[in-house]
């Protein structure tokens, strides 16, 4: 009887704890908006344009373990430029040796700690001069001048902007295209903690940065973690990659539907990460495969608001300790611990890694598979004589690996 009266107890403890976190105002997490029902659509079938190969099966991995998250890779004078962990960008002159350009961060000891250091994910070559746009997830976005090294903060991490009913900071940026008037369009992946993500209502944002006026204006709000862009060849729309809804979407620029957006692709079968745009069209490399055996847990979750306001809620409590003591005693154990994470969700991804080939009208026109692992968690594709480039926010090398001679001609529309 002792022991079923303790058991008695503990479980009314537990209803009344868990009924004091579902029900209980006030109670962290405040987020930017309600929580909500919201719908992604499924992953196509493999099949058609998806069906499996074995193209990014045995990359090479070149710079291994001098580079540790290359997120974004862009080409300058035959030279790739990249970002990584420890807040630098640098230039990688051959396939051994890495020189660094800039930082942006804080000095730090611990590479991984990104919020201090800096960590730029975004690169794009700028049209107004002999500058690299540079933005840092952290640090904001910055103007790079290659000859001086002089760094100019455009917008600036504290500042804050606009948004479709709810002005606020940027708590991720992301990506960045340039026009050829020297706009600057980028990205802010979602405006609640990270660790919410997967919980919260749709918060990211798209921006345009006006050289001129040196001003932002919010193109597209409450985004599934606004990612990638591509601006089309003529510049009368651009694309954004919604990377947790596994979705591209145009947004018009020019015309009668300026300022209109609809989706251009959906249900990839993945996350689509950054966005390298072309003539032809535009590869999309997916970081996270999402398929049938594989369910998005995004998906899974948006149809259920209370659930996610709850988990969202139990997350928020049980970091609260480490944010105390962070605060009283500053470290970097929520780093580490952010990063292992990290590393651990990697080890346990699927295990195909896929890009895809998408034209300018939404058509998902070749796709390259791999299973070995040689090249994973690709979160950019550089087309670069004849190879592709893949970079990774978890990897520590770049992977290379045979553009194949039918998906060369069918990119050049041979």
């Amino acid at each position: 009887m002792g022991l079923l009266g303790a058991l008695l107890k503990t479980s009314l403890f537990l209803v009344i704890f868990l009924g004091a976190l579902f029900l209980l105002p006030g109670l962290p997490p405040n987020t930017t908006f309600p929580f909500k029902e919201y719908f992604i659509k499924p992953a196509r079938e493999l099949n058609g344009t998806l069906e499996l190969n074995s193209h990014l099966n045995g990359a090479r991995q070149l710079w291994k373990d001098k580079i540790f998250g290359p997120e974004c890779l862009i080409v300058l004078d035959d030279k790739i430029y990249t970002g990584i962990h420890s807040g630098e960008v640098i230039r990688l002159n051959n396939e051994e040796s890495v020189q660094p350009i800039t930082k942006i961060g804080q000095p730090c000891d611990y590479i991984f700690d990104d919020e201090l250091c800096g960590y730029p994910v975004g690169l794009a070559l700028d049209t107004q001069g002999n500058n690299l746009i540079v933005s840092d997830a952290y640090y904001g976005i910055w103007q790079v001048d290659l000859e001086t090294r002089k760094k100019t903060v455009l917008v600036p991490a504290e500042q804050i902007l606009p948004g479709k009913g709810a002005n606020r900071r940027a708590k991720l940026f992301n990506s960045l295209a340039v026009s050829r008037r020297g706009d600057i369009f980028w990205t802010d992946s979602f405006s609640d903690d990270f660790v919410l993500a997967a919980f919260a209502n749709p918060s990211g944002r798209l921006f345009k940065y006006d050289r001129i006026k040196k001003t932002n204006e919010v193109l597209m709000d409450e985004l599934s973690f606004a990612n990638g862009l591509a601006l089309s060849p003529s510049e009368d729309f651009i694309i954004l990659a919604e990377t947790t809804a596994m979705r591209l979407r145009k947004y018009y620029l020019k015309g009668l539907r300026a300022g209109q957006s609809e989706v251009f692709v959906e249900g990839l079968p993945g996350w689509p990460d950054n966005l390298t745009a072309d003539e032809e069209g535009i590869w999309v490399p997916l970081s996270v495969a999402s398929d049938r055996e594989n369910p998005n847990l995004f998906a899974v979750l948006a149809p259920y608001p209370k659930l996610r306001s709850f988990l969202a809620r139990l997350v928020a409590l049980m970091r609260l300790p480490l944010r105390m003591l962070n605060h009283i005693y500053p470290n970097d154990m929520a780093a580490r611990l952010f990063h292992s994470f990290n590393d651990m969700v990697i080890r346990n991804a699927p295990k195909r890694n896929t890009v895809v080939r998408v034209d300018w009208n939404g058509n998902v026109v070749k796709s390259l598979h791999g299973f070995d692992g040689s090249a994973s968690g690709i979160s950019h594709v550089l087309e670069f004589k004849g190879h592709l480039y893949l970079g990774s926010p978890f990897n520590h090398y770049i992977a290379k690996v045979k553009l194949p001679d039918d998906v060369a001609k069918s990119v050049k529309g041979d």
